[in-house]
This record gives C-alpha cells, structure tokens and sequence, in this order.
C-alpha cells in the first residue's frame, strides 16, 4: 500500500514535467498538473486517499532532511551574497515582514480562523521548510502545502509582468524577487530568465526560508 502512494506521485510528476515542457505556458506548473492528475486518479478510480496518503506521508516526512541539501547553491553562489549582502538582507527582510504582515491583516479582515492564519504564514517560503515552520507556530501542514503551491505558481505567473511594468531589468533583483515571493517555483523561472537571475532566486528562497524559521521559533518562545 505504501508503494502505490509513492509510484502514483512520482509518475504524474514525470508526466506534469513532460506536459510543462511541450505547453509552456506559466500556469501549467509541473505541481499544478501533477496535483490534478493524482486528484482524478483517486476520484476516478476504486484508489482511496487513506490508501495513496500512507506513501504520500512517508514523502513528506523526507522533504525535511532534504532542507540540508539546500546549503549547496547558498554555498556555490556565495560570492553573489558577499557582492549583494546589503540590498539581499534588506529584501530578505523585507519579503518574510510584509509576508507575515499580509497574512496577519488579511485574515483579520476577512475573519478567518486562527489555525487557518497559522497555516497561511509559510506561503511564501519552500515546502519542506514551510511544512517545519507549520507544525512549530501549530498550523495545519496539509492546508499550508496548498497555500505554498499557490503562491509559487501566481508568483511565477505574475512576477515577470510585474517586472515589465515596473521596468526592472536587474537579473539579480528579479531573482531577488521570484525567490523570496514564489520559493522554489520562482526560482525555476528565474533560471529561464538567466543563470545569475537563478543563482539569486536560489540565495534568496534559502535565506528567506532559514529567516522564517528562525523567526518562528523566537516567536513561539516568546508567546
């Protein structure tokens, strides 16, 4: 039952990819189709999720030792953080604040339930780092996975216009941007934009994520 859950993601992830390569158009994400394709699967046929769910747990409980394999591009490309490090800490900064700010007042606004808020305040940053800061602030994994999709696939969609319009034509600020607003979704785009564009957008997930983290757990202590 384990393998079913397992072999299920991994071939509608080798098709997405296969989709996304042949249609490239910004919204059909690899995630997006790959997500779709397991939906139908289970709805369409006798699979149950309680049956796929017990392989798709075991994958999620390895995306937090592979947070460790993001140390690799933050070393390769360290010479961009030293060459950068001011306006990278300022954006670093500025990026985790106004996301968690966004989150705050929004689900104030619209009245939304605190474990709901808690799940939203990862968006911003990779998955096997939101699913951590989740489970520490007390939020809900499964819903903060959606969110962080979701905000990686409007990130990489909307990013480059918002670049046309404001005319931002610095490699290394739009791969500032995509890092820190789309996480790892971004920063695949960021490498079709350019190989620095990509190294920045690397730097700027990493750092982003690490940021949180860290926030998250004084944050936690103190309250």
């Amino acid at each position: 039952m384990l393998l079913i859950g397992i072999i299920l993601t991994v071939l509608a992830y080798m098709v997405s990819l296969f989709i996304s390569k042949k249609i490239k158009i910004s919204f059909l994400n690899p995630i997006l189709v790959a997500s779709l394709i397991i939906i139908g699967v289970i709805h369409w046929t006798p699979l149950q999720y309680e049956t796929y769910a017990e392989g798709g747990a075991y994958i999620v409980k390895i995306l937090g030792p592979l947070v460790v394999v993001l140390a690799v591009p933050l070393y390769n490309n360290k010479h961009i953080l030293k060459k950068y490090y001011k306006p990278i800490s300022i954006g670093v900064l500025t990026g985790v604040i106004s996301s968690a700010f966004s989150v705050v007042v929004l689900s104030w606004l619209m009245g939304l339930d605190m474990d709901i808020m808690l799940s939203l305040l990862p968006k911003s940053i990779t998955s096997p780092m939101a699913i951590e800061v989740s489970e520490i602030i007390g939020g809900i994994k499964e819903l903060t996975v959606v969110f962080v999709v979701i905000t990686g696939m409007f990130g990489a969609s909307v990013g480059p216009l918002v670049f046309d319009i404001f005319r931002i034509k610095n490699d290394t600020a739009r791969g500032m941007a995509l890092g820190a607003g789309a996480h790892g979704v971004g920063t695949a785009k960021a490498v079709e934009i350019s190989e620095q564009a990509g190294a920045a957008s690397s730097l700027s997930m990493i750092l982003c994520g690490v940021t949180t983290i860290i926030l998250s757990v004084v944050l936690m202590k103190i309250v």
